[in-house]
């Protein structure tokens, strides 16, 4: 089924003003962006001329956050775990019919679905059938090598094919979208990765002489993330004689890095975290290094920049696009633990130059803010 065609107009409130009527959808249990989500709906109470309300699984993780949006919030039940996808579809027409009629009685114009899920694209038609658009976010191309979500992927991106605008976070997804998919460039927006502020950013720089500059690794532990890389950018500054202190914060399988990690001391918490321990780590450590060998964007990155600190990259995918090198972060001239170490000796060495990064931050904390990325899309519903 293609997407829906009709252009739809922006409801009127009972004073005659115009007004954008949205609902923020997302299904996922955890991660990211439950954190994403709350952080998209408290930004849409401060844009004039819009009424948001955001539809999440009660099994969310942090459903109870989302009891502050009061009546704008549309708790649905989804399933607990993965077989729960396919063994509790029979409820899919159920919640299509709920999520229609919630569409109806608050005369949403748009549905913005933050990260399709695997009922998304059966969901989709319910949207249509209500009157409303249906926005898709895209957040990769195609699936990242070691991922399990890589197995369900396919489903996922079915919820594009019945949106009216996709929308990415970086050019490098959208390109690659355009050349996989052969999406139509009409329903093709590039936004960008707002900044995700599990802490209250600190004003960072002024590192006292002979401090050591604390690295440090964030996310769900994957192949494709690099972790061998950062290990061996830790040991090869270590070899300069600088002192570097390293954690390494996250699930997933250390492998057989775990001697490497040891003999190194560093500082690790291998489990899922919640977002208070995600705070804390940030507000720990001095850089962020994103290791990555592949990749679209990174929610660590707006992570970090949420917390103030500066980045240290590798040049794969969408990360150039969110790292403004030499203002805010560094990208390394390769995907390679000598350039990595190349670019964090360079912030060691320089003086001054970690406090200009730190700076760079907190210049561009508006242009990557939340509110502006809610903003934006708020434009596209009224296009």
């Amino acid at each position: 089924m293609g997407a829906h065609k009709s252009k739809l107009e922006l409801r009127d409130d009972p004073s005659g003003q115009s007004e954008a009527r949205i609902l923020l959808l997302y299904l996922g249990r955890r991660g990211a962006m439950s954190r994403f989500t709350l952080e998209a709906m408290q930004a849409a109470a401060g844009v004039p001329g819009l009424r948001a309300s955001v539809c999440i699984s009660r099994q969310n993780e942090n459903f109870d956050l989302y009891s502050a949006f009061g009546a704008e919030l549309v708790g649905i039940d989804t399933f607990r775990n993965h077989s729960g996808a396919l063994l509790s579809a029979w409820r899919i027409p159920l919640i299509g019919r709920r999520l229609a009629a919630e569409i109806k009685a608050r005369r949403i114009s748009a549905v913005i679905d933050l990260m399709p899920h695997v009922w998304s694209a059966a969901l989709a038609r319910y949207v249509h059938k209500a009157g409303a658009k249906y926005l898709a976010v895209a957040h990769d191309a195609e699936a990242h090598p070691g991922d399990s979500t890589s197995l369900v992927k396919g489903v996922t991106d079915l919820a594009l094919g019945q949106a009216d605008t996709v929308i990415t976070l970086s050019t490098s997804v959208a390109t690659h979208l355009k050349t996989l998919r052969k999406l139509d460039q009409r329903r093709l927006v590039t936004l960008f990765h707002p900044i995700l502020s599990y802490h209250n950013a600190r004003k960072r720089g002024a590192r006292g002489a002979g401090q050591p500059l604390r690295l440090l690794f964030l996310g769900r532990i994957m192949p494709y993330k690099g972790l061998p890389l950062f290990l061996d950018m830790v040991e090869t500054l270590r070899a300069k004689g600088y002192a570097v202190e390293a954690g390494v914060f996250g699930e997933g399988e250390i492998g057989p890095r775990g001697r490497h990690v040891t003999a190194l001391g560093v500082e690790v918490v291998n489990r899922w975290l919640t977002d208070e321990e995600i705070g804390s780590a940030l507000e720990r450590y001095d850089l962020m290094i994103v290791s990555h060998v592949e990749a679209s964007q990174s929610g660590v990155i707006a992570a970090a920049f949420g917390a103030g600190l500066p980045v240290v990259t590798t040049p794969v995918g969408g990360l150039p696009e969110q790292v403004t090198h030499g203002v805010d972060g560094l990208v390394a001239t390769e995907t390679s633990a000598q350039a990595l170490a190349a670019a964090v000796e360079r912030i060691i060495l320089e003086p001054g130059l970690y406090d200009a990064l730190c700076a760079g931050v907190r210049q561009q904390l508006d242009e990557r803010s939340m509110r502006r990325f809610v903003d934006e899309c708020v434009r596209l519903v009224r296009d």
